[in-house]
C-alpha cells in the first residue's frame, strides 16, 4: 500500500493560525502505522489542529489521526496567514538534506562582487529549459548569485545524457565544459569517481521531478526556468521573509 493511500476522500485542511498546539505524538503512533505503510514514518510531530499528527516519509507528508484511522492527504492551509504549512515542512526538510552537499563536487559559477544568495540548480544539459537558465547565470552572477550545479539526468543513470554529464564533472574545466555541452557541442567522452549519480539520487531525495529545479539552502524550491530578474526577487522576497520570522 503506497504511502499517499487515504483512508477516504483526499482533502485539504484550513485552520486558524491562533489554534493552540495539538497533544503529543501518542507513543504507539508510528507502530500503528506500520502495516498501512510498511515502515514508519521517518517523524511524527504535532500540528496545530487538535488530533492530527503530521507523518514524514522522506519528502512526502501526510496527516494522520491519533489512532491512525484516518489518513489525510493535501496541503494544510494557515487561513490567516494564507502559508502552506506542508510546504514549510517540506522545506524544513530540504534545508537538513542540502546541508549534506559538498560545494566542492558542484560546477559553481561565483558571484561577482558580494555574495547575496546561493542558488543551487538540478540539471540536464539535454534539457531545453536547463539550456535557457545557463544563459541567464552570467546576470545572476551580476546580481550576486551564485549557482551551483548538481547533475539531474532526468532519464537515469546510465543514460546518454547521464554518460555526458560524467564527462562534463570529469573534464579539467568543469565551467567550460558544461558551457559546451549545453550549446550542444559534443565533449571527449571521459570517466572518472564523479558525483553524477550521488546528485541524482539527491534530487529525487528532495523531490525533484522536472529540470531545472533551483533549490536554496534554506531549503525553498523553485521548479522550472525563470529569468534572472524574476530569481533575485525570489530569493530576496524568501530571505526577507526568514528575517521577519
Amino acid at each position: 500500500m503506497y504511502k499517499k493511500m487515504i483512508l477516504g476522500a483526499m482533502i485539504g485542511v484550513a485552520l486558524v493560525a491562533n489554534w493552540a498546539l495539538a497533544d503529543d505524538v501518542p507513543a504507539d503512533l508510528a507502530d500503528k502505522m506500520k502495516p498501512l505503510f510498511g515502515s514508519a514514518p521517518d517523524s511524527l510531530k504535532p500540528t496545530p489542529l487538535a488530533g492530527i499528527f503530521e507523518a514524514k516519509f522522506g519528502g512526502e507528508i501526510i496527516y494522520v489521526s491519533g489512532d491512525a484511522h484516518y489518513v489525510l492527504s493535501g496541503e494544510l492551509i494557515d487561513a490567516k496567514s494564507k502559508s502552506s504549512l506542508t510546504e514549510e515542512a517540506r522545506a524544513e526538510g530540504r534545508k537538513e538534506i542540502m546541508k549534506t552537499v559538498d560545494a566542492s563536487k558542484t560546477i559553481e559559477f561565483k558571484a561577482k562582487g558580494e555574495e547575496k544568495h546561493v542558488l543551487y540548480a538540478f540539471t540536464d544539459v539535454d534539457c531545453p529549459y536547463c539550456v535557457k537558465l545557463h544563459k541567464e547565470v552570467s546576470a545572476l552572477n551580476d546580481k550576486g548569485v551564485t549557482v551551483r550545479y548538481l547533475a539531474y539526468p532526468r532519464a537515469g543513470v546510465g543514460s546518454p545524457a547521464y554518460k555526458k554529464m560524467v564527462s562534463v564533472w570529469c573534464s579539467d574545466n568543469k565551467q567550460d565544459a558544461i558551457t559546451k555541452a549545453k550549446n550542444g557541442e559534443e565533449l571527449p567522452a571521459k570517466d572518472c569517481p564523479n558525483p553524477v549519480a550521488d546528485e541524482f539520487a539527491l534530487g529525487q531525495k528532495l523531490g525533484v521531478n522536472g529540470t531545472p529545479a533551483l533549490v536554496t539552502a534554506d531549503g525553498l524550491m523553485i521548479p522550472g526556468f525563470r529569468p534572472a530578474d524574476q530569481l533575485v526577487k525570489m530569493l530576496d522576497d524568501a530571505e526577507a521573509k526568514t528575517k521577519v520570522n
